[in-house]
């Protein structure tokens, strides 16, 4: 009987049968359906042959009955063979957890670069990255994915431009462009200091330079404020005039606040759901809930698994849903006007100078249509009106 296609897996065995009656032993196993294959003659009264282990009693009786006798050549088959292998499972232990070691290394950041950032810059990105989780010896696949990072760190640092973010095999790379604030040059040749704005002069403090204006006078744009020349008439030079002049701007702005407004929020329920793709197929290991919100955001971050140096076609995918709830914020006519109020003095705020003062507010038209609140808002600022002009010199000054 031919041996069937589980022989790799099922456990048999090689034995030596030895009789007078060596024929009726074998029709006897055929008779009975037991599979016995690879039969060879090894002598005048032996023959080789293999068989199922889970046939063994058959056998013995069958040996019985025609008088044989049977000796255990070899073992074969997965059982054996694993049988064989936990004999040794000190040396397969060490082997598994060898492999386990290096795919858990070569799944952990080891390195961070830095370029194009100067060394206070570098602290702060670092500092910043840490607080995202970026640092040795963190998995890779527990991480935000590199868009994530990007857009994070970029929102986290007011003094760069642009950060890329790469991962290379276990190493991070950011790539800073900063941002260039040009150094104020110390004024060498004459200047003059001129309105850069219509104003009512506030306040001034002029460190070189002669003044020709005074505190209430009205002042239009391009007006002078401070002189490049000094001395008296006839025994007059140019000096770079050096200063800073307040005064009294306005500005106006106008904001609309919806009386009433639909808006989402979390709830703060989530479910999160660890999952293995391999080959495609999405294999879920922690987290079976669907999350039967009525409203709900969704966010997937799914990380490939590395094995020393290859991509292995197998990635950790983490998904969040979180619920959300919708909520309808609704003003009176007097909160709206102040949550206008507030809104157009953040609004002018992003017009001005860091040491601008606003002195004063005053609403200039007010009006409710279509639900909305329309406001148009007046304020008086005290800033720095002082602007460079360049002295023209002639030949003969």
């Amino acid at each position: 009987m031919k041996k069937d296609w589980l022989e790799p897996i099922n456990s048999y065995v090689k034995i030596e049968l030895r009789g007078d009656d060596l024929e009726g032993l074998i029709n006897g196993c055929l008779a009975g359906g037991i599979a016995i294959w690879n039969i060879e003659r090894t002598g005048e009264s032996s023959v080789s042959a293999c068989l199922y282990t889970r046939n063994i009693k058959e056998v013995r009786l069958l040996l019985k009955e025609t008088k044989c006798k049977f000796r255990l050549l070899e073992k074969n088959g997965l059982p054996f063979w694993a049988a064989r292998m936990w004999k040794r499972n000190g040396l397969l232990l060490g082997l598994a957890g060898f492999f386990v070691v290096l795919f858990l290394l070569s799944n952990m950041v080891w390195n961070i670069n830095v370029t194009g950032a100067n060394p206070k810059t570098e602290y702060q990105l670092l500092k910043a990255a840490k607080e995202l989780g970026i640092k040795k010896g963190k998995f890779i696949f527990l991480l935000p994915n590199v868009r994530q990072l990007q857009q994070r760190l970029t929102n986290a640092m007011d003094n760069v431009t642009w950060i890329g973010v790469s991962l290379n095999g276990t190493t991070y790379n950011f790539q800073v462009v900063e941002k260039e604030i040009p150094k104020r040059k110390e004024a060498s040749s004459p200047k003059h200091l001129v309105a850069k704005k219509d104003a009512v002069i506030y306040d001034m403090f002029v460190e070189k330079g002669q003044p020709v204006v005074s505190p209430h006078q009205f002042v239009y744009k391009g007006s002078l404020l401070v002189s490049g020349y000094i001395g008296k008439e006839g025994k007059t030079k140019l000096v770079p005039a050096k200063g800073v002049v307040w005064g009294e701007t306005w500005y106006t702005t106008s904001v609309t606040i919806p009386l009433k407004t639909d808006f989402q929020t979390f709830t703060g329920n989530m479910i999160t759901q660890h999952k293995i793709n391999l080959f495609g197929l999405k294999i879920p290991i922690w987290g079976w809930k669907d999350g039967e919100y009525k409203a709900q955001e969704v966010s997937e971050n799914e990380t490939p698994l590395r094995f020393w140096k290859w991509t292995l076609p197998v990635s950790y995918i983490k998904k969040e849903i979180r619920e959300t709830d919708g909520v309808q914020r609704v003003y009176s006519e007097s909160e709206a006007i102040r949550a206008g109020k507030s809104m157009a003095k953040k609004e002018v705020r992003k017009l001005l100078s860091h040491d601008a003062k606003i002195k004063g507010e005053k609403i200039l038209r007010q009006s409710v249509s279509n639900g909305k609140v329309n406001l148009s808002m007046h304020y008086q600022v005290i800033e720095n009106i002082a602007s460079e002009q360049p002295i023209l010199i002639q030949q003969g000054d």
